[in-house]
């Protein structure tokens, strides 16, 4: 039986000092949030004492343990292992999900995302559904897996959330992880006659591997029973003679073995747990009380200088808009001379089309456009405040694809020049409200059956310079197009 399970390098506990307050905290891997420790003494530097010695008195926690323990309980523990782990994870897809609201309103408004996905990807995907707000009940169906089974790992009812944290977990275990938590699965699957999966137990399942055992040359009850025989463990087998082996029925043998544990044959080979699915995860855990707490969250190392005993491999993060203080303190992180001597990445954005363009942005001025990235956060930021930020990601939407970061600031001054119409999500929806003022002033109840609702929609759509976007319809107030806006050369609009 193979088992290649890696460690984690990080403690189960530590003491640590919060970055903001200078508060004496007790971390717990894995677990959402800290406690404040009754040794606080409201003065970083005898907290810094403090925790030192309790870390290690704890086996001797590094620095640099401590860091990852704070950065996990503020970003969340999945998405920052990740990207700590390996970048590139980030757009490794477990699930792709289509998320839709019931009724008349959820026409046409369904949206698609992949997961694992950010905290404000995962707040676009409900934005493109026209999910407004928590009280708006919404389906997520999986319509793509990278793994096997996916009609046992999700019900329409399934959070949005808690489907995400599942897929980050998945993202995070060894191949041989997933092939335990694939045995798993089936086991229930077989137990409960194929129905779906709470999703809760799922995300313990991949907390339960160590208690597996697979065996990856047997697919069958004769291999398996072969296995088992020439393995020693079946007991009655020990006193016979090898040259008695030749004439055993491995069949019998490793159905007996199979059904008396309860293992399962999978694509890989036998699966077999030992023990109790840990309950690491309880329900509703991973749904969150309130929206992340940055505008945009930055990935900052030390620059690259091609000298040994300059770099190194430090890694922090900076939520955007800050303070001066809180940028130097990530400059000291990373053990940095200056803010220029750092890179910058964008990791999650609340206007998530705008992430990989900040990340560009960064890396082609070596940090240098950091101050519009800062003001760009402010700016957002300020937006969400107003409520503004699904009408501003369709105002993006709307624009040209090679907008500029200067002009993507510049657009955030220009969203009380628009209207959004979230209900609406086709032409014909738009046709259809036409006709009905129409109906209004002629009184005419009939009128429209005399309309191509789709043609005459792309037509005063086009005629009133109004977008069809992923949030909805976009309307100019003043007969403006985003893309006049913004300067650019375009047929100028006259409303009528």
């Amino acid at each position: 039986m193979n088992k290649n399970r890696r460690d984690s390098t990080l403690p189960q506990k530590c003491y640590a000092i919060l970055p903001n307050d200078g508060s004496l905290v007790i971390i717990t891997q894995d677990v959402p949030g800290y406690t404040h420790s009754p040794l606080d003494q409201g003065d970083r530097q005898k907290n810094r004492a403090i925790a030192d010695e309790k870390n290690r008195e704890l086996g001797g926690v590094t620095p640099e343990q401590e860091e990852a323990m704070i950065t996990g309980t503020i970003f969340g523990w999945e998405f920052v292992r990740m990207v700590e782990e390996d970048p590139t994870r980030l757009m490794s897809q477990i699930f792709r999900v289509e998320i839709s609201r019931p009724g008349s309103f959820g026409e046409g408004t369904s949206s698609t995302l992949s997961l694992p996905a950010t905290p404000y990807e995962l707040l676009d995907a409900l934005d493109k559904a026209r999910v407004t707000d928590e009280r708006v009940i919404y389906s997520t169906e999986i319509i793509d897996c990278r793994l096997n089974y996916p009609s046992q790992l999700s019900s329409p009812s399934t959070n949005l959330y808690e489907l995400n944290h599942l897929a980050h977990r998945l993202s995070t275990l060894s191949e041989w992880e997933l092939d335990c938590f694939e045995g798993m699965v089936m086991m229930d699957a077989v137990r409960t006659g194929y129905a779906p999966i709470p999703v809760d137990r799922l995300i313990n399942m991949t907390y339960s591997t160590s208690d597996c055992h697979v065996v990856y040359e047997a697919d069958n009850d004769a291999l398996l029973g072969r296995f088992y025989a020439d393995n020693g463990f079946v007991k009655e087998l020990e006193t016979l003679p090898e040259r008695i082996f030749p004439w055993l029925d491995y069949g019998k043998i490793g159905k007996e073995m199979r059904e008396g544990e309860g293992g399962v044959f999978t694509p890989n080979g036998y699966v077999v747990q030992n023990g109790e699915i840990e309950e690491v995860y309880q329900n509703g855990g991973a749904i969150p009380t309130q929206r992340p707490d940055y505008a945009v969250l930055l990935k900052v190392t030390k620059g690259f200088f091609n000298g040994p005993e300059y770099d190194n491999d430090l890694v922090t993060f900076l939520k955007l808009p800050t303070s001066d203080d809180e940028l130097f303190r990530a400059v000291g992180e990373v053990e940095a001379a200056s803010p220029e001597e750092c890179a910058y990445s964008a990791l999650d954005c609340i206007v998530p089309r705008l992430t990989e363009k900040i990340s560009d942005a960064l890396e082609e001025t070596d940090g240098d456009c950091y101050g519009l990235v800062s003001e760009l956060a402010r700016q957002l930021q300020k937006l969400d405040s107003e409520g503004g930020i699904p009408k501003y990601k369709a105002m993006l939407e709307a624009a040209s694809e090679d907008i500029s970061l200067v002009e993507v600031l510049d657009l955030c001054r220009e969203t009380e020049r628009f209207s959004l119409m979230r209900e609406m999500s086709s032409p014909s929806d738009y046709a259809a409200k036409e006709v009905q003022r129409l109906m209004s002033h002629e009184n005419d109840e009939g009128l429209e059956k005399y309309f191509d609702l789709p043609e005459y929609g792309h037509y005063i759509m086009e005629k009133n310079g109004i977008s069809e976007t992923s949030y909805g319809l976009l309307e100019p107030l003043e007969g403006q197009t985003v893309e006049e806006c913004l300067g650019r050369p375009e047929h100028h609009i006259t409303l009528e």
